[in-house]
C-alpha cells in the first residue's frame, strides 16, 4: 500500500517529522517532546514522556521512517534500533539527568508489511514484552483525527465556561448599579448576594488555548475589573463616609463600563471561534 496522499505533502522524513510527528504527540498530551535525530540518538528520532496515573514520570523513544512501505527485508535494521533504544539511557535537555525510556515507538509514514510486523514483533517481545509498538499510516491518521476531535471538545468546553460566566456577570451588573445608587444616597440597602464570577476566565488566562479568537488582553482586563468590581463592593459594606461612598462608587460605575466593554470582545471572540471550529465545539 502506498503512502496516504495525506503524508506526501512532506518533504522528507525529518520534514514529517517535524511538522507532523511532533505536533501531534503534544497535542496528544505528551510532555517535553525532543528531537534527537542525528545526536547520539541510538535508535531514538524522539524522545517524550507522560506522567502515569502514580505520579511517576515514564519516557518513551521512536524511530521515524518516511517510506511507502517496510518490508521483511527492512526490519532488521527496525530491531537493531529497538534494541538500541532501550540499552543506552539519553541526557534529559532541561535536567540534565540520564534517563531511559520504557516503551519504544517504530512509526511508517506509509504501510508495514504483514511479515515485517511478525518478525518485528517474534524477535522483541520475548525480550520487552508490550513496551515495542508499531504504528503506520493509518494508525497516525486515526491518532490525528482523534487528538483533533479531542482539542475541540476541550476548547468547546472552555467556551462554553467562558460565555456563561459573562452572561450571568450581565445579569449581575444591573443588580450591582442599583445597590451603588442607592448607597450614593446615603441608605444602606441590602447588599448583593452574588459577585463578578471569574473562575472560567482565570483558567484561559492559565492556559489560553486559541489567543488568536480570545484576546489575552481582553481576558486579562475582564478579569481584573470583575475582581475589582467584587472589592469595591466589599469597601462600601463598610464606608459610611460619603466622599468614600461617592469614590467608591465612581470606581465602581468606570470599572462597570469597562466590564460591559470587555465582556462584549469576548462574546463575540467566543462566537468567531465557535463557528470557525464548527459543531465539534460547540457540542
Amino acid at each position: 500500500m502506498a503512502m496516504p496522499p495525506e503524508f506526501k505533502t512532506f518533504k522528507d522524513e525529518d520534514d514529517f517529522t517535524q511538522r507532523f510527528l511532533i505536533p501531534l504527540l503534544q497535542r496528544l498530551g505528551f510532555i517535553t517532546v525532543v528531537n534527537y535525530h542525528g545526536h547520539a540518538e541510538f535508535g531514538k528520532d524522539l524522545v517524550f514522556s507522560e506522567v502515569d496515573r502514580f505520579g511517576a514520570v515514564r519516557f518513551h523513544g521512536l524511530q521515524a521512517k518516511f517510506e511507502d512501505s517496510i518490508s521483511l527485508n527492512d526490519t532488521d535494521d527496525l530491531i537493531r534500533d529497538a534494541r538500541q533504544a532501550f540499552a543506552n539511557r539519553f541526557r534529559h535537555p532541561q535536567t540534565g539527568t540520564e534517563e531511559c525510556i520504557s516503551t519504544f515507538y517504530m512509526v511508517n509514514a506509509g504501510s508495514l508489511g504483514g511479515e515485517a510486523v511478525a518478525h518485528f514483533f517474534n524477535s522483541l517481545r520475548p525480550t520487552y514484552g508490550g513496551n515495542v509498538q508499531l504504528l503506520h499510516s493509518k494508525d497516525l491518521l486515526s491518532l490525528d483525527r482523534w487528538a483533533s476531535v479531542n482539542r475541540q471538545n476541550d476548547i468547546g468546553a472552555v467556551l462554553a465556561g467562558i460565555k456563561f460566566e459573562v452572561q450571568f456577570n450581565a445579569c449581575v451588573v444591573p443588580m450591582i448599579e442599583g445597590w451603588a445608587n442607592v448607597m450614593r444616597q446615603g441608605v444602606h440597602g441590602p447588599v448583593p448576594l452574588e459577585r463578578m464570577r471569574t473562575e472560567a476566565i482565570s483558567e484561559y488566562l492559565a492556559r489560553p488555548s486559541i489567543p488568536s479568537f480570545l484576546s489575552y488582553d481582553t481576558a486579562h482586563f475582564y478579569h481584573a475589573f470583575c475582581t475589582g468590581v467584587n472589592q469595591i463592593i466589599d469597601g462600601m459594606m463598610f464606608a459610611h463616609n460619603e466622599l468614600r461612598l461617592d469614590a467608591a462608587a465612581i470606581s465602581l460605575d468606570r470599572a462597570v463600563s469597562e466590564i460591559k466593554h470587555q465582556g462584549a470582545g469576548l462574546i463575540d471572540g467566543i462566537e468567531r471561534a465557535l463557528k470557525q471550529l464548527g459543531p465539534l465545539a460547540a457540542s
